[in-house]
């Protein structure tokens, strides 16, 4: 006995005079098989390409039996439209990794709009596909929707919901443990108080939204800007493989006819082969190295080049080598980086395509560097007045790309009793010259003739010793490469290996026991102090006000207690000005005894001449 299956067809009965003869059922097979694009014409008796009915739809089979698009070029105009041709020459680029996430939550249509509004040239988010088929943005590359920050009962991966229990998904605009976002009406707000533990983000300033679709965001940019939709998963937290996370998002983009502007981002070439297929440009993502200067290559280069792959976006923890090998080989390259406006350099230099940045706005400056443009986004108060993340308000842990590090340590963390940013104990982890740049002011337009001012309050003293702590500004650097001194021996400090940067800077400090002065870095890292001066021990609870006046030559900084005494100490010095300053805390320094204390900022602002 003979059995067969599909698409296998039998007949006969397998004696000598009527033998078994197997066939194929083309119509099944081909039917079956068929992707998108091509059909099975049983009249002919042909597996060829199906064109679309839609209205305005104009290619046809040519003279040749092949496609023709009749009309031939025909450029979009930049007015109309911005596909991924029209994107800026190397190193130009300047896209929005996940929503440009340092100001505002990875998955908010607030962060789309965001994004259009400052005119970035790719908006990168994450996305997968839901249980039923349907692409869904998510936050981060796990595809999980959280209960801690949403409506639902229960942490879920998205694949495992349908589309229309995530759609009606009503989100917080903050992080889990922030307040319950300010709406009128909701019973769980206390209007009176308006408590807000950590603040950053939006805080109190948006509306609570619903878990977005992919389609929902496809039709917010709608060729305003190339669309990143980035599939690929976390490979530790991620309950499905890739595969089916990039099935919705392609659905989506070839519902919206956005292939023009639209890149799907994966991990892996055969995914990106699919993409390809789709008739969607493909960009690869690999996964971050664990330590910096990681000199392996994800991917062999001849690898992507036979697959035809054009894009992939790389860490800025790679070494240069990697980044070379790829665009020697023809590959458009983008850097993941820290926001650092220094970055740009480093891009030039290897001369890829561009960079994705948390801060995109800061890292392409106030419209000075004219390839990059710009708006422009100093400002006159400080930006945790509004619960808010200021532009370029950045420290060592972005340089870690850890944007959500706990303690508050990158957001605008803030009192209800008052405002002005939480510096915590144990911020620094111990370390030197752990400081938060103060992008919303830099680069200031006048480095050799400024005025800064700023106030200062222990909440808390450090216990172990009151000459060690100290709180201050790092100022006159020429670059806003981080100054934090990062461990090079120390895995548990700096488990990524973060190179330290030679701190070329100056030094304007209160010490815990009063005493106020100015410190220089040499080019070759060594520190010298300026002047000093003794002042009464400062008082937990109590601001003083701080000015720093820099000329040409000199350098003056004075304290004003709370009972209006001033203190001051002046250096003539004229090694350093630099465009860019930090607020800086120190707890405790190499093998000291820890120190923790609880310190906060406010009214920080500078003016030139």
């Amino acid at each position: 006995m003979l059995e067969v299956e599909a698409p296998l067809t039998k007949e006969g009965n397998g004696s000598v005079a009527v033998p078994w003869l197997l066939g194929v059922d083309k119509d099944s097979l081909f039917g079956d098989i068929a992707g998108s694009g091509l059909t099975w014409d049983k009249g002919t008796d042909k597996l060829q390409v199906c064109l679309s009915r839609d209205t305005g739809n104009s290619l046809r089979f040519g003279a040749d039996g092949c496609l023709y698009a009749p009309g031939g070029e025909t450029p979009v105009p930049d007015v109309c439209a911005r596909p991924i041709e029209s994107l800026p020459a190397a190193p130009n680029v300047v896209g929005a990794s996940d929503l440009a996430g340092l100001m505002g939550p990875y998955s908010s249509p607030y962060q789309v709009d965001y994004c259009l509004a400052e005119g970035y040239d790719i908006v990168h988010f994450h996305t997968c596909t839901t249980s039923d088929g349907v692409g869904v943005v998510t936050e981060y590359s796990d595809h999980i929707i959280s209960a801690g920050r949403s409506s639902l009962y229960l942490t879920q991966d998205a694949r495992q919901m349908t589309a229309a229990t995530i759609q009606s998904t009503l989100n917080y605009a903050g992080d889990e443990n922030d307040p319950r976002t300010f709406q009128w009406g909701d019973d769980d707000v206390d209007l009176t108080k308006r408590k807000d533990r950590r603040g950053g983000w939006y805080g109190w300033l948006a509306q609570r939204y619903y878990q977005p679709l992919a389609s929902d965001f496809l039709r917010k940019i709608d060729a305003k800007s190339v669309a990143l939709l980035d599939c690929s998963p976390d490979p530790e937290r991620a309950a499905y493989p890739e595969s089916d996370a990039i099935i919705g998002p392609m659905r989506d983009v070839l519902a919206h006819c956005a292939q023009s502007w639209s890149m799907i981002g994966v991990r892996e070439i055969q995914n990106a082969t699919t993409v390809r297929n789709q008739g969607i440009e493909p960009i690869m993502v690999p996964l971050r190295p664990a330590t910096w200067g990681d000199a392996t290559l994800p991917y062999p280069v001849a690898d992507l080049t036979a697959a035809g792959i054009e894009w992939i976006a790389l860490s800025s923890r790679y070494a240069d080598s990697v980044f070379t090998a790829y665009k020697d080989a023809g590959l458009q390259v983008l850097m993941r980086g820290t926001s650092r406006q220094s970055e740009y350099a480093r891009v030039s230099a290897l001369g890829i395509r561009g960079a994705l940045q948390y801060d995109p706005s800061y890292y392409r400056g106030p419209g000075t560097v004219p390839g990059l443009g710009g708006h422009g986004y100093r400002m006159e108060y400080d930006p945790w007045e509004h619960r808010r993340m200021g532009t370029g308000q950045l420290s060592f842990q972005t340089d870690q790309q850890n944007v959500l590090a706990s303690g508050g340590h990158v957001r605008g963390r803030t009192e209800d009793a008052e405002q002005g940013l939480i510096l915590p104990s144990g911020w620094g982890d111990g370390r030197d010259r752990a400081g938060v740049l103060c992008g919303w002011e830099c680069p200031m337009t006048s480095p050799t003739a400024y005025t800064i001012k700023l106030d200062l309050k222990w909440d808390s003293l450090g216990a172990a010793s009151g000459a060690v702590a100290r709180m201050g500004l790092l100022f006159g650097a020429v670059t806003d490469a981080d100054l934090y001194s990062w461990p090079q021996d120390d895995p548990t400090l700096n488990p990524t290996k973060k190179p330290a940067e030679v701190p070329n800077v100056y030094r304007a400090f209160v010490r815990q026991n009063g005493e106020i002065g100015i410190g220089v870095f040499a080019a070759d890292g060594s520190y010298t102090l300026l002047a000093t001066r003794t002042a009464p021990a400062v008082v937990a609870g109590e601001w003083n006000s701080y000015e720093l006046n820099v000329t040409a030559t000199q350098l003056t900084f004075t304290r004003t207690a709370a009972n209006g005494t001033k203190y001051t100490v002046t250096a003539a010095d004229s090694t350093w000005r630099g465009p860019y300053f930090w607020v800086e805390k120190v707890e405790s320094i190499d093998g000291s005894a820890n120190n923790g204390f609880n310190g906060m900022v406010r009214n920080v602002s500078y003016t030139s001449g």
